[in-house]
């Protein structure tokens, strides 16, 4: 299993890759690493022993699903 700092940086790096794709109007793929980057914090949140920072993470997990119900709003609806 990867190291807690590994997945941080992966998730942060979904992070910005969906920030950028946002600011493209790219909605879709944006959608999609956000979604990626909550999994990953998700998993970072369950192994963190530091209450603060599960605590600033979980701030951050909660921006990005918001931001994902905001794009779904968006986006079409899938058949």
């Amino acid at each position: 299993m990867p190291s807690q700092k590994a997945m941080l940086s992966s998730a942060l790096a979904k992070a910005s890759t969906a920030v950028q794709l946002d600011n493209a109007q790219y909605h879709s793929g944006a959608r999609k690493y956000y979604a990626e980057a909550c999994e990953l914090l998700q998993q970072i949140i369950a192994r963190a022993s530091n209450e603060e920072d599960r605590k600033k993470l979980d701030g951050i997990r909660v921006r990005y699903i918001l931001r994902i119900r905001q794009l779904d709003a968006l986006l079409p609806e899938e058949p």
